[in-house]
């Protein structure tokens, strides 16, 4: 897991430095790089997702009994785990290419490449309710359509981890988009092109993510 840390922040910090480059000149072969350069990372992930399902998929056909059945279970949910992380960081990463490559390209075989990703991450979040049956078959859980109530079929310690996990990640949110408002003003004192939209946009998605968890702990 150190490693897959390592190489997703590397990914992120080689981005932001071809990028920082990319606004520091006009040749558009840069913003070039820039999307191609995501479009490579996120077929990566994309493959190392399908890795994990297919290992999954394995250990299932094998028959284990004792403390390496448990032992084995566990290892089916850490590659869950590693395969909803790949899946998810190559949906934010291709958005981001097809998002660049409409601004700073205007490149078809790029916006095409970056549709295509989408597609092919959003059907890989959209099969995880399905692989979570082959990481736990013995249990029945709901199709994905219900997903919502995926903490009724969880045990009380899944739902800690679940709910534990969930207010992180909502006090992470909070903190990045609080900064993402911070550098988008700062960025916008510096530059003749402010980002007026993107800063009440972000504002917008902060007061309805808190209000939504406000009115969700109001009303149990």
């Amino acid at each position: 897991m150190k490693l897959i840390m390592q190489l997703i922040i590397g990914g992120f910090v080689g981005f932001f430095v071809v990028y920082a480059l990319m606004n520091f000149s006009e040749v558009r072969f840069s913003g070039e790089i820039t999307v191609i350069s995501l479009i490579i990372f996120s077929l990566i992930l994309i493959a190392m997702s399908i890795f994990q399902y297919i290992k999954i998929k394995s250990l299932n056909l094998q028959n284990f009994s004792g403390d390496e059945e448990d032992e084995i279970q566990d290892k089916k949910y850490k590659m869950f785990a590693d395969y909803s992380l790949y899946a998810n960081v190559s949906f934010v990463l291709s958005i981001l290419a097809l998002s660049l490559s409409f601004i700073t390209t205007q490149n078809v075989i790029l916006t095409v490449t970056s549709i295509f990703l989408i597609v092919t991450t959003y059907f890989l979040i959209h099969y995880m309710m399905y692989l979570m049956k082959h990481v736990y078959p013995e249990r029945k859980f709901p199709n994905t359509s219900d997903a919502q109530n995926v903490l009724d079929y969880a045990d009380d310690g899944e739902k800690h981890v679940i709910l534990d996990g969930l207010y992180k990640s909502h006090s992470l949110l909070n903190f990045s988009l609080i900064t993402a408002i911070t550098l988008s003003t700062i960025y916008s004192l510096t530059r003749e092109d402010p980002q007026t939209f993107s800063i009440i946009l972000m504002a917008m998605v902060l007061l309805v993510v808190n209000s939504k968890y406000l009115f969700v702990i109001r009303n149990k």
